[in-house]
């Protein structure tokens, strides 16, 4: 699983709390001022990310003025337009009817940024034409406030391979990297789990997508034992209950085991064995996507326990002990769940 977000859920959660903020805000007010916006409330990310949409529709206005008769490059007429832009910074003042869709986009990009920084980035370029220029990339940073070193990087990443621009072509690649890179655990996001619900409740399903309970398959089906079965239990004293007959229902497959999951290296093929590329650090092939998976899912938000589990796992002697290990730690993990299968099939790869 590698992106099981919920987008229309992530965009109805921020219209409730758009509305809740806002209808607080400009209760009695016309307008809101760029110092207000700043102390909107208490996710800061959120505000400064009204500033940073807020921006950018100001420099496409700004853009407007701009007439093929004149020299624009000019050093004073540049240096005359920054003085104009400082100046009207100072003074931004906002209604509702406009605020309204500044802050619901700011609200969608910070939960993206929070739970799943891979997609708040794939989201600001198509956001952006599909391209950013270095220059774009350093203007957002200013903006940034959660997980800023990701940004960093990939800036630092741009400008050593001297690219001109970011684009659908490299940024998978660039991202694939930039997270690859860094050792840093994402930001414990419990704190603002709590800021949003303290405005309206934030749950599970409103980031996630809620995946429908699989089908009953026909072997699942409980069904009694056939006549034949019947007579060759009589005739087995080992299923017979004194006189009477030890009827057993047939309740779906029996239950797997860890050991019977993941352990089954004897039935890899050689092909299969080519296809797996060793990896040697667990935590230094896992991408920032998979990190906020595991820690939010299989280790109840807990980093620590997250790295402590992952630094025993690397220093296990074989695939074997490290899968004992899970299955002596974490009984009550769901075998059937991705998360745990993309766990299983990256712990493979180390051994």
């Amino acid at each position: 699983m590698e992106n099981k977000l919920n987008r229309e859920g992530i965009k109805n959660y921020s219209e409730r709390f758009t509305d809740t903020i806002t209808d607080d805000f400009f209760n009695g007010k016309e307008r809101i001022s760029g110092k207000e916006i700043l102390d909107l409330q208490p996710i800061q990310q959120v505000n400064l990310f009204v500033l940073k949409n807020l921006f950018k529709h100001w420099q496409k206005e700004t853009n407007k003025l701009k007439s093929k008769y004149f020299d624009y490059e000019h050093p004073g007429v540049k240096e005359a337009l920054q003085e104009f832009m400082n100046t009207l910074s100072q003074h931004i003042s906002i209604n509702k009817k406009d605020f309204v869709p500044l802050f619901q986009g700011a609200t969608e990009e910070t939960v993206l940024l929070i739970f799943s920084p891979y997609d708040f980035y794939t989201h600001l370029l198509e956001m952006n034409d599909h391209s950013l220029k270095v220059d774009d990339l350093k203007r957002i940073l200013k903006y940034v406030k959660v997980n800023r070193n990701l940004l960093e990087v990939l800036i630092q990443k741009v400008e050593e391979e001297h690219l001109t621009m970011v684009d659908k072509s490299n940024l998978p690649r660039l991202l694939d990297e930039v997270f690859a890179s860094i050792d840093d655990t994402p930001e414990d996001i419990e704190e603002y789990l709590t800021a949003f619900t303290a405005v309206v409740p934030l749950g599970e399903g409103d980031i996630y997508t809620v995946e429908a309970p699989k089908e009953r398959q026909n072997n699942d089906v409980v069904h009694p034992p056939t006549p034949k079965e019947d007579q060759e239990k009589m005739e087995d004293p080992s299923q017979a209950n004194g006189d009477e007959r030890s009827v057993q229902w047939h309740v779906g497959p029996p239950q797997k085991t860890l050991h019977d999951e993941f352990s089954g290296d004897a039935k890899n093929t050689l092909a299969d064995i080519h296809a797996q590329q060793k990896i040697t650090s667990i935590l230094d092939n896992l991408t920032i996507n998979q990190r906020f998976m595991f820690i939010n899912a299989l280790f109840d938000g807990d980093d620590q326990q997250f790295k402590k589990v992952i630094q025993i796992l690397e220093r296990s002697e074989s695939h074997q002990a490290a899968i004992d290990y899970i299955q002596e730690t974490y009984p009550n993990w769901d075998l059937d769940s991705e998360e745990v299968q993309e766990f299983f099939e990256v712990l493979s790869k180390r051994f």
